[in-house]
């Protein structure tokens, strides 16, 4: 379930809407078939207001983790050599285009209405991996209508994405820099 959540958080960006969906099932057609297009402004303009703005702070927030976990593998490549896994190199991020290349479909499996201006959407989403393997998930999300038009919002887990981006930039924070005393990687035999 986490998977399609950090894909649809991953594609971040201000846009205005390109196709306006009148009910819930439009919506998830646009989304599906921006995703097919990889048309990034298309697909974010399908995300409420509330979920662009969450979702520009997040990648604000994910830029600044992205530097620490670098800066911290560098510091540990350069007091241990670079490891089996190729070292600070080995944190590539995927742009935005590629992210949303990896949604097969998107299907809309049911709509449970909540007030005339809200609705919970039960998706089902197919992505593929970077190996070509695919995943088949459900997940229930809320779509509000915003000056006639629906759209999908997913504010409240962009800020919890970014809670835990916090949490861990802090984490690597605290860990030693550069600058720090850092044992050898030179080890004496046993006297």
């Amino acid at each position: 379930m986490m998977r399609i959540h950090v894909f649809l958080a991953s594609l971040v960006a201000l846009t205005s809407p390109a196709v306006a969906a009148s009910t819930p099932g439009e919506l998830v057609q646009e989304l599906s078939q921006t995703a097919h297009d990889s048309d990034q402004k298309g697909f974010l303009a399908a995300m409420s207001a509330s979920t662009r703005r969450a979702m520009a702070e997040a990648e604000a927030m994910g830029s600044k983790l992205t530097l620490a976990q670098k800066d911290f593998s560098t510091a540990l490549d350069e007091s241990f050599g670079i490891g089996l896994l190729g070292g600070a190199a080995r944190f590539p991020i995927a742009d935005r285009k590629a992210v949303l290349a990896r949604f097969v479909a998107i299907d809309l499996m049911g709509v449970e209405q909540k007030t005339p201006k809200e609705a919970r959407l039960r998706l089902k989403t197919i992505t593929k991996n970077f190996g070509d393997q695919t995943a088949t998930e459900e997940d229930t999300f809320t779509a509000v209508k915003e000056n006639g038009e629906w759209k999908l919002d997913l504010s409240d887990l962009t800020h919890g994405i970014m809670r835990t981006a916090v949490q861990r930039a802090a984490e690597i924070s605290m860990l030693p820099r550069k600058s720090a005393q850092v044992p050898s990687k030179t080890v004496s035999p046993p006297s």
